[in-house]
């Protein structure tokens, strides 16, 4: 694909939506903290939270699961169709809570998730659109309005917020050193956002070479998720070929099948585990060495070598087997 020939467009639903951000999470920011407290109210009894979602609001509670960990819960999430199918394997009862994520609120298995933790007569709480209906929850935390897109870009980067501001104030009322920075963090988010919209010349130096090869998105601990959600992303608004993993379930295998070209995008946001940051750089390097292109979202790494392409299959599993 010519990177001139089909210039980038902004008149699409996702484009504009995206450029919303900046100014919905201002507005979540200023008015949603009251129904955060709420949702920390009705949470911090349970003895287990479940955060159930599907497709990007999965992803969603993925991250929440980090958040809701760092605020001192006992915190798991589960995809929709899982909970609510499989009910021997993830019991319920009065003591937990289950944080439903479903941006529209129409989804099957979100709503029989829902159904199923109010007849179990645990606390119940979701987080949706402006105008999502979810019947049998205690309180639905707002996000946006809902996204005319199906990639639901705006929903996602909300849904998280919010969560992190129900986790803030969790964390906060025990005394969690783990949340100390969490507000003052949600604070800076929106022009974070904004900053980064305003660099998007630097993405299209990105976009033909992923459009033209196979793309592989990594990220450790926290990081995983949003590996995760490149991939639904990428695929349904751009139909392109990428794959994701955790880092170390990247390293553990499917890394051989990188070849010279394909291009490999290691997240890794400022304020990551040394541990994840050091290991994220030996990843890099061996993507370096079997001649991919290599992309860094967030943070420095230490230095990668100048890039020493090919090699049988054979030394690339010797490389990847000295890291393991």
């Amino acid at each position: 694909m010519n990177a001139n020939a089909n210039p980038p467009t902004t008149d699409s639903e996702m484009y504009r939506t995206m450029h919303r951000q900046p100014a919905e999470l201002r507005r979540i920011l200023t008015t949603a903290w009251d129904p955060a407290a709420q949702a920390a109210d009705l949470v911090a009894p349970a003895g287990r939270i479940f955060l159930v979602g599907i497709g990007t609001s999965y992803h969603a509670a993925l991250v929440g699961e980090w958040l809701f960990r760092a605020a001192g819960s006992e915190a798991q999430a589960v995809m929709s169709f899982d909970f609510a199918t499989y009910p021997d394997i993830y019991p319920l009862g009065t003591g937990d809570a289950v944080v439903v994520l479903a941006h529209s609120g129409t989804k099957t298995f979100s709503t029989r998730s829902v159904e199923r933790a109010r007849d179990a007569g645990a606390t119940v709480i979701s987080v949706g659109s402006l105008t999502a209906e979810h019947p049998g929850s205690q309180l639905i935390l707002r996000t946006v309005e809902r996204e005319k897109s199906a990639a639901f870009t705006a929903s996602h980067t909300a849904a998280m917020t919010v969560l992190a501001q129900v986790a803030t104030e969790l964390g906060e009322r025990r005394g969690r050193p783990q949340v100390s920075g969490f507000r003052a963090a949600l604070e800076l988010l929106p022009d974070q956002v904004a900053e980064v919209l305003a660099r998007e010349d630097e993405v299209l130096r990105v976009a033909p070479a992923c459009a033209e090869h196979q793309t592989y998105v990594v990220g450790a601990g926290p990081n995983g998720p949003t590996a995760l959600e490149a991939v639904i992303k990428v695929r349904e608004a751009a139909h392109a070929h990428i794959d994701a993993l955790p880092l170390e379930q990247f390293l553990h295998g499917p890394i051989v099948v990188v070849n010279e070209g394909d291009v490999g995008i290691l997240v890794t946001v400022k304020g990551s585990n040394p541990a994840s940051v050091k290991r994220t750089a030996e990843i890099a390097q061996v993507l370096d060495r079997i001649g991919a292109s290599v992309w860094l979202v967030g943070q420095g790494l230490p230095p990668v070598p100048e890039a020493r392409p090919g090699g049988s299959q054979a030394q690339r599993q010797a490389l990847c087997s000295r890291l393991t």
